[in-house]
């Protein structure tokens, strides 16, 4: 074998050595953070029942991923359909939580915001501009819980100090999927 074959082996060899390791470490570091084999990663169990906690709700997303969750979906923006999930939502179990349910786009009316107390209701440019910017300005980041199964909103809303729960832990808050 040639010098020059066995420098480009050599190369070769080390290269791939170091991909190993990279790919290892990355591995192992996911795996350490994610609690693999731990079930749920802990920001998506149910927030605790404390009072004072602020429940901001990523509207259409969790009509999306919560209420929906492969029917027809058809129509789902609708007026009707945003109903139903603030009926529900109002449902909540913890009677003394401030719920706030935000919508991307202008409201029925062209509204930003409902005057009903019991869930409030915002209809925002974007919901997610909204949603970070109410946890950065919040006093108690930590009292705040965010709604979303959007990743990169929850990953953002968590790195600003907020808690994060999926649609389907919350509505599971929010008595039978018949009201």
């Amino acid at each position: 074998m040639g010098s020059g074959l066995r420098v480009i082996l050599a190369g070769l060899a080390q290269t791939g050595g170091v991909i190993g390791a990279i790919v290892g470490f990355g591995l192992l570091w996911a795996g350490l953070g994610a609690g693999v084999g731990s079930g749920p990663p802990a920001d998506y169990r149910p927030a605790p029942m404390d009072s004072g906690v602020r429940w901001l709700v990523d509207g259409f997303n969790v009509l999306h991923a919560g209420v929906l969750r492969g029917n027809d979906r058809r129509g789902w923006w609708r007026e009707e359909v945003r109903a139903r999930l603030l009926e529900r939502i109002a449902a909540f179990e913890d009677g003394a939580a401030e719920l706030w349910v935000v919508f991307d786009g202008p409201g029925p009316g062209g509204e930003a915001e409902a005057a009903s107390l019991r869930p409030r209701v915002v209809f925002a440019p974007s919901a997610d501009d909204w949603l970070l910017a109410a946890v950065r300005d919040a006093a108690d980041p930590a009292a705040i819980v965010v709604v979303t199964a959007d990743r990169q909103l929850a990953d953002r809303a968590r790195h600003r100090g907020a808690r994060v729960v999926s649609p389907r832990t919350f509505l599971a808050r929010c008595g039978s999927q018949d009201s």
